[in-house]
């Protein structure tokens, strides 16, 4: 059973790295969810990034194109349904969110199992880390914190994290380890520490095998841009005025933060879209 763990040793790691480091120094310094931000970026981007490949391989010619443009076109809309309903936003990107990191770390599973796995993952730092959830959603929203939605979670966590345990002994230590980092480091460490240490590898790694002898680059450049892009935002949109050099880090940090989260789910659409017409009509190798 413990071989089972062995695709999972950089995560369980950086699991017990960060919990330790969080309970000597602490979670509040600005840094750190800087930091998160960033590595959160570069680990998720690449794998988003590689859906060119995957387009190109699923269409030729002015087909390509197309799928370029609908492509962009679903990030667009998804950033505008955040500007025009927040909440509602927020509620459709936890729910796809939890669909897609189900489907992308257990592919095999059944759908319930996915949904469940996905959900524990969403969920957990509600449970664990409430108040820190909450006042991420609030700057990621705009608008004034609600407790409730990261409480009411929390009892999602609860269930779908006991069925994980249940089916899947792998699935429950990693659950293990990843609860206790919200609990010792927070919701955005934890949630950092899948992102780029879980989710985004295995997912890269996957379609690296199906569609493998793919070029960097296009991927590189492609993430590069977009960082370069989050950055120069959070940096250009914040509010300084006549702020102290603390309030004006504050704001710096939570644009991060807001657009961190914003573009992730604007670029998780597209990126669920691709990837379902590529396992079901395609893409099977």
């Amino acid at each position: 059973m413990l071989l089972n763990l062995k695709p999972f040793v950089f995560f369980l790691l950086s699991c017990i790295t960060a919990s330790v480091y969080s309970l000597i120094f602490g979670i509040n310094d600005g840094w750190v969810f800087i930091t998160c931000c960033l590595i959160i970026l570069i680990a998720g981007l690449p794998h988003g990034a590689f859906d060119i490949y995957i387009l190109d391989d699923l269409f030729k010619g002015k087909l390509f194109l197309w799928s370029l443009i609908i492509y962009v076109g679903l990030v667009f809309i998804t950033v505008v349904f955040w500007w025009l309903t927040p909440l509602t936003f927020l509620i459709v990107f936890l729910a796809y969110s939890a669909i897609h990191f189900g489907d992308s770390d257990w592919p095999l599973h059944s759908l319930i199992y996915k949904v469940s796995w996905g959900s524990a993952i969403i969920t957990l730092p509600c449970l664990l880390s409430a108040d820190q959830v909450t006042s991420l959603f609030a700057i990621i929203l705009e608008t004034k914190e609600f407790p409730l939605i990261a409480y009411s979670l929390g009892f999602i966590a609860i269930i779908s994290t006991i069925f994980c345990c249940l089916k899947n002994f792998t699935a429950c230590i990693i659950l293990i380890f990843y609860a206790a980092l919200c609990k010792f480091g927070g919701a955005l460490i934890a949630f950092t520490c899948y992102f780029a240490f879980l989710h985004g590898p295995r997912h890269l790694g996957r379609w690296r095998e199906k569609l493998p002898n793919r070029s960097n680059i296009q991927v590189y450049l492609i993430t590069f841009s977009i960082l370069v892009a989050i950055v120069l935002l959070a940096f250009f949109t914040s509010k300084f005025g006549n702020l102290d050099e603390n309030r004006i880090f504050i704001e710096i940090d939570q644009a991060m933060i807001r657009y961190t989260f914003v573009a992730l789910a604007a670029l998780t659409v597209p990126h669920m879209v691709s990837l379902f017409i590529a396992d079901h009509f395609k893409i099977k190798h």
